[in-house]
């Protein structure tokens, strides 16, 4: 019996009559099953390609997990509950045999590593290559309804994933996320082909992959100097430092996102104004614990030893001269000359961060993909003098 054709646990719990085309995978079983026929059509010559997603619960819960992970491959689709299979190993032996398509794979990537330590060997991007045949809407619903005028509804995309029984609605949302994937990777690399731009696309799936790797593998240091606190100085950071360990705290013990306890503009907003010497009181609606807690982090600070408190981190590459500058702005004016030619955003040829990096490092261009550099390299000669 094809995988397709199992009863399913989603199944055995909805109402509808529905027809499915799918099985939903929660015993080892079942899941042998499916990867017994995946290696089948492996072996008998099928184009090993495979159309992977996943759902997690990071806005319900506390620590985010992995929650579901949607797979289409040879015509058939598959709901896997990481949830209840221990062991995944045979999954993911089968699908290193596989090219991996993904829409938007960073955070799956992330979750795939974060859950397994696994790293799919191929992955290919359709994402990636929407935006570099020119598509502006590249959202995964927007490109279906563009390409194949089918629509995807978004009502099940901030859902807790981690609930069991899944409700029908938010399993054919699951499906839909995979089932048109690789019609959507056929059109587009067809539309990479006529460009000349398939290696391109190879290079930024590369690229791509090699980031979720080096992110998840290294860890963050000092995790709680989130975004914007650069600005910040030594009296603010520590109160910046305060919040955010206590609000670790607080979500861990309560079991919710650290956001809805305090964002995280939140407490740099408490900081800018803390050290500006203003008045700052506890968020509306906070429960009287959290309000007690929030004023001794307050009157705790106060009476610390300053030379306690963290230091802004200074950046090695100091501050750019007025001619870096100017650089910068002419390279970014060629960039998106070059790329308005092409068709494609200019960011896709280099973020301004990032042509900041080539103007002001001695190996500027390292920053770059090779296919950015040839298309930048008259204006990294003529501007910056790199090639």
């Amino acid at each position: 019996m094809a995988p397709g054709d199992h009863s399913s646990h989603g199944a055995r719990h909805q109402t509808t009559e529905e027809p499915r085309d799918y099985v939903f995978i929660d015993t080892p079983a079942l899941l042998d099953e499916w990867v017994a026929s995946m290696r089948t059509a492996i072996d008998s010559g099928v184009t090993a390609r495979c159309c992977i997603d996943t759902e997690a619960d990071s806005l319900h819960h506390y620590q985010e997990k992995l929650c579901l992970i949607q797979i289409s491959f040879d015509g058939r689709h598959a709901l896997v509950d990481p949830l209840a299979l221990a062991d995944m190993s045979p999954l993911i032996g089968a699908l290193d045999q596989c090219e991996i398509w993904i829409h938007g794979s960073d955070y799956d990537l992330t979750m795939l590593r974060r859950t397994y330590n696994w790293a799919p060997k191929e992955v290919r991007d359709t994402q990636i290559a929407a935006r570099l045949v020119g598509y502006r809407q590249f959202g995964l619903a927007a490109l279906l309804e563009s390409v194949f005028g089918a629509s995807h509804s978004k009502a099940s995309q901030k859902a807790d994933w981690s609930r069991r029984p899944l409700p029908p609605t938010m399993l054919r949302y699951a499906v839909d996320d995979v089932r048109l994937l690789l019609q959507l990777a056929d059109h587009l690399m067809a539309k990479l082909k006529d460009a000349g731009r398939i290696d391109w696309f190879l290079q930024g799936c590369r690229a791509l992959q090699d980031d979720v790797a080096g992110r998840t593998s290294a860890g963050k240091e000092d995790p709680w100097r989130v975004q914007g606190s650069g600005r910040l100085h030594p009296k603010g950071l520590a109160l910046l430092k305060a919040f955010w360990e206590w609000r670790e705290q607080a979500a861990g013990g309560r079991d919710i996102p650290c956001f809805r306890v305090m964002s995280n503009k939140q407490m740099l907003d408490y900081a800018v104004n803390y050290e500006a010497q203003q008045n700052i009181m506890p968020p509306n609606g906070w429960r009287p614990r959290w309000k007690k807690d929030f004023d001794h982090i307050l009157d705790e600070l106060a009476t610390s030893d300053p030379a306690t408190w963290p230091q802004r981190i200074r950046k090695n590459n100091g501050r750019m001269s007025e001619e870096d500058r100017q650089a910068v702005e002419r390279l970014c004016q060629f960039r998106d000359t070059q790329a308005a030619a092409l068709g494609i955003e200019g960011s896709l040829l280099g973020s301004r961060s990032t042509l900041e990096q080539v103007v002001i490092d001695p190996d500027g261009t390292r920053h770059l993909l090779p296919w950015q550099r040839e298309v930048l390299s008259e204006g990294l000669q003529r501007i910056v003098r790199k090639t």
